[in-house]
């Protein structure tokens, strides 16, 4: 199905007529509605035929991210997708694990979640959907994605911010450096370095930070930038990345302001989003900001700068700065489990690394606290994409105001939560923008980010 619409997409760009691009319309179309007739079975969502189905990837997030699933079943398939639970561990490594730690240690996991009871009282590692993993290579960038463009950009970062197995966290627990083959700790049948489950990366790019090559443009001649946020600033408080083309680096950077001193009020205060964007000499962006919670546009100010200052110069400052803050060791990931061969027992260092150091982005410099902006003008209304703006070369600088931070859903006092599904979204009436237009959802040919 991606190889027909690519060429269909291809010769769709050249300008092709005839034949070519009606028969391979037709091959992507023939191949994506047998694939809906074997997965959209018995009302279970967009599950594979199998007996094992309720556990398996990819099948929900590849279906709704490729648009394969017909506009009017979405709302259903989100809504199954959701019904999707972890399960209890028993791989020998980490049962061996559980074997040799303390008691003290063993309870400490209990009371997170990270270690559960499986069979006959059997102390397992518990391995989640939501608060981690339970995808395989071909799923981990489905997910995280379908979930940030549909409206749960929160649980994305739940998958991602995740402890246990099956997370991020847990290969750096155990020293990892890069990816592993698989999620679990084989000393000896898997390989340590295997970046291939890297997906992630693609997706703190697009999503967390908010930049990436617009859908239907080509060679990178437009960027979107399309930050979307945290419910609660104890997730995350700022964020950045840049992005090259041929047609210079684009860049876009947003922090919370005025949060208060109590971190404790994280998920209740009031506060303002502030965001930086770059567009380079060339360069066009579209620039795409949230709606409130409630569907109606957020009041927001733009500026430009007047004259851009020196780019260059910002960034290697900020580099500097960063790359000393990486020496330091102060701030990066901040243990791991060491195996002591006189006691026999794993232990938990606690020791600061350099890798997961969190750096602000060079547009957020104090070189560039001095630069002249114009007069500030608010943004333009909701469109079908929500409030868009098109940004033309140049500095940009937009103060969010008034946007509400709220709790994370998670229940952590309900047993098993970890190992559970999310029923506070598959019981809502309302699933967000995927179940807002049944009509608009196919796949667009000139959509080079969907093809699969």
């Amino acid at each position: 199905m991606a190889s027909a619409r690519s060429v269909a997409y291809i010769a769709e760009k050249l300008g092709t007529k005839g034949s070519e691009l009606e028969l391979a319309l037709a091959i992507s179309n023939l191949v994506k509605e047998r694939i809906s007739r074997l997965y959209l079975k018995n009302n279970q969502g967009f599950v594979p035929p199998d007996p094992r189905a309720n556990v398996m990837s990819p099948g929900q997030e590849m279906g709704l991210f490729s648009r394969m699933v017909p506009g009017d079943r979405r709302c259903n398939v989100l809504r199954h997708y959701f019904t999707r639970k972890g399960h209890t561990w028993p791989g020998s490594a980490e049962m061996s694990f559980l074997r040799h730690i303390t008691e003290e240690t063993l309870q400490s996991m209990k009371a997170t979640g990270e270690v559960t009871i499986r069979g006959r009282n059997t102390n397992a590692m518990g391995w989640s959907q939501w608060n981690g993993f339970n995808e395989g290579i071909f799923a981990v960038r489905y997910a995280l994605k379908t979930l940030s463009e549909s409206g749960y950009h929160n649980v994305a970062l739940d998958k991602a911010n995740g402890f246990g197995v099956g997370t991020y966290d847990y290969l750096l627990s155990h020293n990892a450096t890069t990816m592993w083959e698989s999620w679990w700790r084989s000393e000896d049948l898997y390989s340590h370095n295997h970046p291939m489950l890297g997906a992630a990366a693609e997706w703190m790019v697009s999503a967390v930070a908010g930049v990436e090559l617009e859908p239907t443009t080509t060679g990178g001649k437009e960027v979107l930038f399309w930050p979307r946020f945290p419910n609660s600033a104890n997730t995350l408080e700022y964020a950045g990345a840049t992005q090259g083309t041929r047609r210079g680096d684009f860049a876009i950077a947003w922090e919370f302001l005025d949060l208060p001193e109590d971190d404790t009020l994280y998920d209740t205060a009031s506060v303002k989003i502030h965001i930086r964007a770059y567009v380079p000499p060339d360069g066009k962006a579209t620039l795409r900001l949230p709606e409130y919670s409630n569907g109606e546009g957020v009041d927001s100010t733009l500026k430009k700068a007047l004259l851009l200052p020196d780019m260059d110069e910002a960034r290697s400052l900020s580099l500097e700065e960063c790359m000393d803050r990486r020496k330091s060791k102060q701030y990066g990931f901040g243990y791991n489990w060491e195996f002591d061969q006189e006691t026999m027992l794993w232990e938990r260092i606690e020791r600061n690394k350099s890798i997961g150091t969190p750096c602000r982005h060079f547009l957020f410099h104090s070189n560039l606290e001095n630069v002249e902006w114009d007069e500030p003008v608010t943004t333009p209304g909701v469109s079908d994409n929500g409030i868009e703006v098109t940004l033309t070369p140049g500095l940009y600088d937009v103060v969010v105001d008034n946007w509400q931070l709220k709790p994370e859903v998670n229940d952590e006092t309900e047993k098993d939560w970890r190992i559970g599904d999310r029923k506070e979204y598959y019981t809502s009436e309302d699933l967000g923008p995927y179940c807002a237009d049944s009509d608009s959802f196919d796949w667009d040919i000139s959509d080079a980010t969907h093809l699969i």
